[in-house]
């Protein structure tokens, strides 16, 4: 059976790392690879770059029009309807990580025991590593999952997630208006509805600088200090919207 991969990548003014990115992404061993972007109004030479990859790459490649600023989240959504429903899974992509070369075939061969009719989500561990690719540590490996933990804690960071169709139709089907991060809303939608696979193996060296340290926190006090403002935010709700 062959089993397509659609690629989503939201970019923002990220010229500094995505040629890197957009290299290991080419030299993936799963070679039936897709990939979305949709730019969110980088001002820098990021479009320049997709544009002069798309002639050299080794991989379907699509640029999806984009008129407004939506942030990641809005950004990673639309990105997940406008790929359509002709794949077998879906993963979400930051524009300055760099990718190991099984990354997406470890991801698949971890999803295809699983029905297609369940909805399933694949994380994975981290590798944190500086500006320069230099490893600083590992991100923690969960103790339980469980969607009680999910409501305070999000293991599945966003570059790291693969979807199968089941947990695409179920996500894409009860939005939220407003979400501070797509990643934990797929992962509460599907600890809900399906199945979780966390990994404990990482695929992916994950670029901590300082435009990028929401995504991440890496000490304990980081992890204190975010769940204490996730709960006393009170300006910035997640309301959602139901369609279809």
């Amino acid at each position: 059976m062959k089993y397509s991969v659609a690629v989503l990548l939201s970019t923002y003014n990220g010229e500094r790392y995505l040629n890197e990115y957009l290299q290991s992404l080419n030299e993936q061993e799963w070679r039936d690879i897709t990939l979305f972007v949709r730019d969110d109004g980088s001002s820098d030479k990021t479009l320049q770059i997709l544009k002069k990859f798309q002639r050299t790459k080794n991989f379907t490649f699509l640029i999806l029009p984009s008129d407004d600023h939506l942030g990641a989240a809005q950004s990673f959504f639309h990105l997940l309807d406008g790929a359509g429903d002709g794949f077998e899974y879906y993963a979400f992509s930051d524009q300055d990580d760099v990718w190991l070369p099984g990354k997406i075939s470890r991801a698949v061969n971890k999803l295809k025991p699983i029905s297609k009719d369940v909805p399933a989500l694949y994380c994975s561990r981290l590798e944190y590593v500086d500006e320069e690719l230099n490893h600083l540590k590992w991100s923690t490996i969960p103790r339980r999952i469980g969607f009680g933990n999910a409501i305070v804690e999000n293991i599945a960071a966003g570059c790291t997630i693969v979807i199968n169709k089941s947990a695409r139709s179920i996500i894409l089907s009860c939005l939220p208006s407003k979400c501070l991060m797509h990643d934990w809303w797929c992962y509460l939608t599907v600890i809900c509805f399906g199945q979780i696979v966390f990994d404990e193996n990482s695929g992916i060296k994950y670029r901590l600088h300082g435009s990028n340290r929401i995504g991440a926190a890496t000490t304990f006090a980081d992890n204190i200090s975010r769940r204490f403002k996730r709960f006393f935010r009170t300006k910035q709700k997640s309301w959602q919207y139901c369609h279809g």
